[in-house]
């Protein structure tokens, strides 16, 4: 179902990242003949974003800053949490949904770099809330990942509350409990932005957070790697101001034009984007998905191809 719009091209994929587990969500790509290696590649998880008519991967803002970062010259893959959307194999509330959940993402690295135009040097991820924490966790753990930017999500008193989050618990060794700061952290020193907001737990970020943060890119000597976007009055989202402060950063880290999106006077447009209906942007029916394999089994799956890894 790819339609070619305004500078950009979006499609549905479907693709296993475990035999009978599948990754769903929608790919990006600027529109036109694309070189080998041209192209960024950039990973947008959802957070917990519930309304069924602006709904996780299907939102207005996610669909904005995908296109907007395809236009600027990236591909860039919006894809469901596992147990939303159309990842209905394994429900959210599983106990191991965070190790599917990073292992999806791992695997859409793997999936992206398949792809030609993609630029194995230059990979970022980004997403708010729920989407955040996967971005700094997938950052943590895949030395692929070159930029990280994690929005509304950075704290060190509050570790996500979900079983994608903390569930398992990934933050207590013996006696020992690591922060989610210190967890994006972690990928010291390449370039990190974090955006917070003054209405949820990031609304320290500027005087708690964001200094240990420079502390730890200090002892590289790189302290300009890593900053802070904080916005007092705006809320738990990722909406166009915060956009506004992202395409920068990653135009800057990645290579990216930042002039493709920017109208005659200069300033940053998201007016081209075509917000789509989510049956546009999904790839199966209920009858496809009805007879797919489901929690446990995916989970005897994911076990048996460790083994053999």
């Amino acid at each position: 179902n790819k339609r070619v719009l305004n500078g950009y091209t979006v499609e549905s994929v479907v693709f296993e990242s475990l035999p009978g587990f599948f990754v769903t969500g929608n790919l990006y790509k600027p529109s036109g003949k694309l070189k080998k290696k041209s192209l960024a590649v950039v990973l947008c998880p959802h957070g917990h974003f519930p309304d069924p008519n602006d709904y996780a991967r299907f939102r207005k803002d996610m669909q904005i800053r995908c296109a907007s970062l395809a236009k600027m010259g990236a591909v860039v893959f919006a894809y469901d949490m596992v147990g939303w959307g159309e990842s209905v194999q394994v429900a959210h509330t599983y106990p191991k949904v965070l190790a599917f959940q990073t292992w999806n993402s791992m695997r859409v690295i793997d999936f992206l770099l398949t792809l030609p135009e993609a630029d194995p040097r230059r990979v970022a991820v980004t997403g708010a809330s729920g989407g955040g924490t996967q971005t700094f966790m997938l950052a943590a753990l895949d030395d692929r990942v070159s930029v990280s930017v994690p929005v509304v999500m950075v704290s060190s008193h509050f570790f996500g509350g979900c079983m994608c989050e903390s569930g398992m618990p990934v933050h207590k060794s013996g006696n020992t409990v690591y922060s989610n700061t210190e967890i994006a952290c972690a990928i010291a020193p390449k370039p990190m932005l974090w955006v917070s907001d003054g209405s949820d737990w990031t609304k320290n970020n500027p005087e708690v957070e964001y200094p240990f943060a420079r502390h730890i890119y200090g002892l590289y000597k790189k302290e300009s790697m890593v900053e802070n976007f904080h916005l007092p009055n705006d809320e738990h989202d990722y909406g166009a101001t915060k956009r506004m402060a992202v395409y920068p950063f990653l135009a800057k880290h990645l290579g990216l034009d930042i002039n493709k999106i920017k109208g005659s006077d200069g300033r940053i447009s998201e007016d081209f984007v075509t917000v789509l209906d989510r049956k546009d942007l999904s790839y199966f029916n209920e009858n496809e998905t009805a007879g797919l394999i489901k929690d446990d089994a995916v989970y005897k799956v994911f076990v048996d191809s460790k083994k053999h890894r």
